[in-house]
């Protein structure tokens, strides 16, 4: 079985990429990376300076972004570097080792689609995770997942049909403008499995980027939806950086796979 990783690279996302691109190296056959977003020359050379990414040149600056768009990208390459299996996984997150052992039996199983992973947030150092708040720091990822390759998986339009994009643009709910974001690939063939393997999001370790992204997050949205009051885009903002009711558990050193 062939086992390829499945990244997005861009962002000021340096930082974090050494630990990230050694850590899904490590788990899988070949890497495949689409580049988008700010990418520095310290993230290019990077990712060029690691024998298993497979996609070619890596071009420092400013690339247009449209997430959906470049998961789509990335799953055809995958497909077209023959993948039996894609593990897709974002540029601040690390498994832990276990998934490196164990990844290897959960790929022969003929009935499963899908493997989902536990993805708990690191808080501000890498000793801890947050637990107070389960609903947006401690649950299943959204994003990374292991899938099995089939000519049926997709990436939808997180903002619905051409028609029902016109109709929100013309009602002046919504611009008519490439969309940030991405929902869960469609065409699964086969079930859909819940492991109890831990992902680490790392994004708040460096908390002045994590700001300025929230921050930016809040402008998209509010040039996206010109008629969303501006009261509900400062709470959505304000809920990300809450530390109001914080309460934070050792992480365990098998955890760190880096």
């Amino acid at each position: 079985m062939k086992i390829i990783g499945a990244m997005q690279v861009g962002g000021h996302c340096e930082w974090i990429l050494p630990k990230s691109l050694h850590n899904l190296a490590s788990i899988t056959d070949e890497v495949v990376i689409v580049a988008s977003g700010h990418v520095s020359d310290e993230a290019a050379r990077l990712v060029k300076e690691c024998p298993k990414v497979v996609t070619g040149d890596i071009v420092p600056g400013y690339h247009k972004r449209i997430e959906w768009n470049d998961m789509n990208k990335l799953l055809e390459i995958a497909r077209g570097r023959g993948a039996d299996w894609i593990l897709f996984m974002d540029s601040d997150e690390t498994f832990e080792a276990r998934l490196t052992k164990d990844i290897r039996e959960m790929v022969k199983r003929d009935d499963v689609g899908m493997y989902r992973f536990k993805k708990y947030w690191l808080w501000r150092d890498d000793k801890h995770y947050r637990v107070d708040r389960p609903d947006k720091f401690l649950g299943y990822a959204y994003n990374t997942y292991l899938v099995k390759a089939s000519p049926k998986l997709y990436f939808p339009n997180p903002a619905g049909p051409l028609w029902k994009r016109l109709l929100k643009h013309i009602l002046g709910k919504e611009k008519l403008r490439p969309y940030f974001g991405r929902d869960p690939v469609k065409g699964v063939v086969g079930e859909r499995v819940d492991t109890d393997i831990i992902i680490l999001h790392h994004a708040t370790l460096n908390w002045p980027n994590f700001v300025k992204n929230q921050i930016w997050y809040a402008c998209l949205l509010a040039k996206r939806q010109p008629k969303r009051q501006e009261y509900d885009i400062a709470e959505q903002l304000y809920r990300g950086l809450d530390e109001s009711t914080l309460r934070l558990e050792p992480i365990k050193p098998e955890w760190i796979d880096y």
